[in-house]
């Protein structure tokens, strides 16, 4: 237990500065709002898709990696000018011409137009809910936590006690402990974040923290799928991280993977339910 402690203390240093500083940076993002968070969503969107053309384009794509981040910057100044859905009309259409010029540039026309198509879709999904007129705030903030402690707890668990794998043909590293862990800690994390949002003014009136509590532990069951769901199409493609610029994380796709999938399921639910307010009995001020 004692060389599993000290090996999961010096990995984790570069891992949790790293961590500390984009939490820092997305936080500040999330109160700006606005066009100023539109624009580091986009920018974010437009380096996972640069990961993803490398990864998935191994012939030579300049046709496929420009039309792809062009594509998702026109889909970010078109939401910003009119609405959502004429945003996702345009990621459709230019996923679509992605596709055709990967499948020109003698590439998988199926994996690329795929993947940057969910890579706007979830870039409209977090806007779109930072954007909710009363909770958007609170909202995006719960998301961000949740995803985060689970990823953080399925780590340190994982690391501390081992034991049994998750999934071991996607990513043997990943054990039963650690997504019990990380479940465990994104449950407990989206309360107590409910509470100091309460305690800060930006919740008014009763929570439902039960509810909350069940409604954090199934986001971060969607965040860990997320997770495993990117570690299975990098060993299909053969690569180990999407990105080397991370320090502890690799790349923006390793970090922001559980986001990606969770921010859609997320801003589903809220419009189905008709806002943040009656799915999560949030109460803004």
């Amino acid at each position: 237990m004692a060389a599993a402690i000290r090996q999961a203390s010096a990995s984790l240093g570069p891992r949790l500065l790293t961590a500390i500083i984009l939490a820092i940076s997305a936080v500040a993002a999330v109160y700006a709002g606005g066009i100023t968070f539109l624009a580091v969503v986009t920018g974010l969107t437009a380096i996972v898709t640069f990961e993803w053309i490398r990864m998935c384009c191994p012939r030579r794509s300049p046709g496929t990696l420009l039309l792809a981040i062009a594509t998702v910057a026109l889909s970010g100044a078109v939401f910003a000018v009119w609405d959502a859905e004429i945003a996702l009309v345009v990621g459709a259409g230019g996923a679509v011409t992605v596709g055709a010029v990967a499948r020109f540039e003698r590439n998988s026309p199926l994996w690329t137009a795929a993947g940057v198509f969910i890579f706007i879709l979830s870039m409209v999904s977090i806007i779109w809910l930072r954007a909710e007129e009363a909770l958007g705030l609170a909202t995006v903030y719960w998301l961000f936590v949740v995803v985060w402690a689970t990823d953080s707890g399925a780590y340190i668990f994982g690391k501390l006690i081992g034991g049994a794998s998750l999934a071991p043909r996607i990513s043997p590293k990943k054990t039963w402990a650690g997504a019990i862990g990380g479940l465990a800690t994104g449950a407990l994390m989206g309360v107590v974040l409910t509470l100091l949002l309460q305690a800060v003014g930006l919740l008014g009136g009763s929570v439902e923290l039960l509810l909350i509590a069940l409604a954090s532990a199934l986001l971060s069951l969607c965040s860990q799928v997320g997770d495993l769901a990117e570690s299975g199409v990098k060993r299909y493609f053969g690569v180990k991280d999407s990105g080397t610029w991370l320090p502890g994380h690799g790349g923006a796709l390793d970090r922001l993977d559980s986001l990606i999938l969770v921010a859609p399921i997320l801003a589903f639910a809220v419009l189905l339910a008709g806002g943040s307010a009656t799915l999560l009995t949030w109460t803004g001020n």
